[in-house]
C-alpha cells in the first residue's frame, strides 16, 4: 500500500517549548535589572532603626553654625538614631550649651544641671542634664557632639597647667603596697543624671565584677535612682546577691535610667547589707558607690545616725566614687572615701 505524505511539519516547535525560552528572557533580564539598576539602600537608612533625632544646640557668646553644620555632614548615628544637631536659642530645650572658653555658665543655666564640660574648637560645650524636655537619647547625643570637636590641644595644655611647675627632685617613695580584695557590694547610680557616664560605668563595673570573682571575692549588684513604678516606695533595687561576680557582671548591662538619684537611702540599705554579709563571713567588706549627686531624700542628721547603726560593728567601708560635674555629696564623703572622675573614660583606673 503507497504512504501519503501530510501536508503539514512534522518539525515545527512544540508550543511549551517556545513559553518556556520567553519565560527564561524574562528571568534573565529580571536580573540584570535587579543587579545592575536598582538602587541600593543607604547604609544610614539600616543603621537608624530606631529612627530620625534632634538634637538642639544653644549657644551664648559663640557662633555655632560651623560646629552644628559640621557635626551633621558626619552623618552621626546614636545608639541607633540618626542624628541631626539643630540650633535652639533656649538653654531650657538645648541638650548641649555651648560657650566662650572658660565661661561662667552659672547664669545662663535657667534652672538646668550641668552633667560635664568639654573643650572643642573655639568653645566650651557644656552637656546638660535631661529634663521633661529634652530625653536621655538627646543627653547622649549631646555627649558625642562635644567628644566629635573635642580640642584635644585644650585638653592637654589644661591637664599641663594642672601640674606642679617645679619637677620634685626627692627620692620617690616605694609604692603603698595593693590592697587586698574584698567582698564588694556595687552601687550603682542609673538616674537621668548618670547617662553621661552611664556606658562607661557599665563596662567598667561589668569588668571589675569579673575580676573580683576571678580573685575568689563575692560581689552583689544593685542599682538606685527613685522609684519609678506605681506602688514603689523605695529607690534602690536588690538585682543579685553576694556570688562570684558572674551574675553581677550580667546583671549591670542590663540596667536603664531614669528618676533622680536618691542616694543617701540607698547607700543605708547597701551598708546594712554588707554589714550583715560581713558578720556572716567573717571577713571585711566594701560598699562601692558610683554616683552622679545626691537628691535629698535624708537631712545630714538622719543620714549619719542612720549610716552607722546600719553599719553597727561591721568591719565594712563605703568608697564613694563621683563621676561628672554635679554637686559632690559631702556628707557621703564624711562617712567614706571620696574619688572624684571628671571624665568617665578614666572610670576604671578609679575603682
Amino acid at each position: 500500500m503507497g504512504r501519503h505524505r501530510s501536508e503539514s511539519n512534522n518539525f515545527s516547535v512544540a508550543g511549551w517549548v517556545v513559553a518556556v525560552f520567553f519565560l527564561a528572557i524574562a528571568l534573565i533580564a529580571a536580573a540584570i535589572w535587579w543587579f545592575g539598576f536598582r538602587q541600593p539602600e543607604t547604609p544610614q537608612a539600616q543603621e537608624c532603626i530606631q529612627g530620625d533625632l534632634n538634637l538642639p544646640v544653644a549657644a551664648d557668646g559663640v557662633d555655632a553654625t560651623a560646629l552644628i553644620d559640621d557635626y551633621n555632614a558626619s552623618n552621626p548615628v546614636v545608639r541607633d538614631f540618626c542624628i541631626t544637631a539643630e540650633l535652639t536659642d533656649s538653654v531650657a530645650r538645648a541638650a548641649v550649651l555651648l560657650t566662650p572658653a572658660g565661661a561662667d555658665v552659672a547664669e545662663l543655666l535657667d534652672g538646668r544641671s550641668l552633667s560635664s564640660t568639654t573643650p572643642v574648637t573655639g568653645a566650651d560645650a557644656h552637656v546638660l542634664t535631661p529634663t521633661d524636655g529634652v530625653n536621655e537619647e538627646q543627653v547622649r547625643a549631646a555627649t558625642e557632639f562635644a567628644r566629635f570637636h573635642e580640642d584635644t590641644d585644650r585638653t592637654t595644655e589644661a591637664t599641663s597647667e594642672e601640674a606642679p611647675e617645679e619637677t620634685v627632685t626627692e627620692e620617690t617613695p616605694a609604692p603603698e603596697p595593693t590592697p587586698e580584695p574584698v567582698d564588694t557590694l556595687i552601687l550603682f547610680d542609673t538616674s537621668a543624671q548618670s547617662v553621661p557616664f552611664h556606658d562607661a560605668a557599665t563596662d567598667a563595673l561589668a569588668q571589675l565584677s569579673l575580676d573580683l570573682g576571678a580573685q575568689g571575692r563575692q560581689v552583689a549588684m544593685w542599682n538606685y535612682s527613685s522609684p519609678l513604678n506605681p506602688g514603689v516606695t523605695q529607690g534602690w533595687r536588690t538585682n543579685v546577691s553576694f556570688s562570684d561576680g558572674t551574675d553581677a557582671a550580667a546583671a549591670v548591662r542590663l540596667f536603664g535610667t531614669g528618676g533622680v538619684p536618691q542616694t543617701r537611702s540607698a547607700v543605708v540599705a547597701a551598708i546594712g547589707n554588707a554589714a550583715e554579709h560581713s558578720r556572716a563571713t567573717g571577713q571585711p567588706a566594701r560598699v562601692l558607690l558610683v554616683t552622679s549627686g545626691t537628691a535629698q531624700d535624708m537631712d545630714d542628721a538622719a543620714f549619719a545616725a542612720a549610716f552607722e547603726q546600719a553599719r553597727g560593728d561591721a568591719d565594712v567601708v563605703l568608697e564613694v566614687v563621683h563621676v561628672g560635674a554635679g554637686e559632690v555629696d559631702a556628707v557621703l564623703a564624711d562617712v567614706g572615701t571620696l574619688t572624684e572622675v571628671a571624665d568617665p573614660a578614666t572610670l576604671p583606673d578609679s575603682l
